[in-house]
């Protein structure tokens, strides 16, 4: 749940040599406060298409607020190799990885790199429970 934007918050704009700081009420007044909160939601979610835009918590919650959800990053192939190792270990079978990934959270899941970090963790819980019948 986002917290809600104060009003007396600013956003600082950096162009080239130019620096401006702006208020919240006066991009909403100027009606451009939905423009750069769908900005900083694509760049939030495409950072490589905005190489030079930096997006802070103002920028997240403004992209919150405006109904465009931030994803949470994945946890990508070097820690999906880990997890697939950790699940070796507690003895999944390594052709039911995805498997056992999709009953825990309930949804299609091919790769385990496309896992999020909060889905690692209710995956592992639920790998454990299967395989001990108890979480440790």
């Amino acid at each position: 749940m986002s917290r809600p934007l104060n009003s007396d918050l600013s956003v600082t704009m950096v162009d080239g040599q130019t620096t401006r700081t702006v208020t919240l009420p006066v991009l909403e007044l100027l009606g451009t406060l939905k423009a750069w909160a769908k900005r900083c939601a694509d760049a939030l979610a495409h950072p490589e298409q905005f190489p030079n835009l930096m997006i802070g918590p103002v920028g997240e919650r403004l992209a919150q607020r405006h109904g465009r959800a931030i994803p949470a990053p994945t946890i990508g192939k070097a820690r999906a190799c880990t997890l697939h190792r950790d699940f070796a270990r507690l003895g999944v079978p390594s052709g039911t990885h995805d498997a056992l990934c999709s009953r825990a959270l309930n949804k299609t899941v091919t790769s385990l790199a496309a896992l999020t970090d909060e889905e690692v963790l209710l995956v592992w819980d639920f790998a454990r429970r299967e395989r001990w019948g108890h979480v440790a």
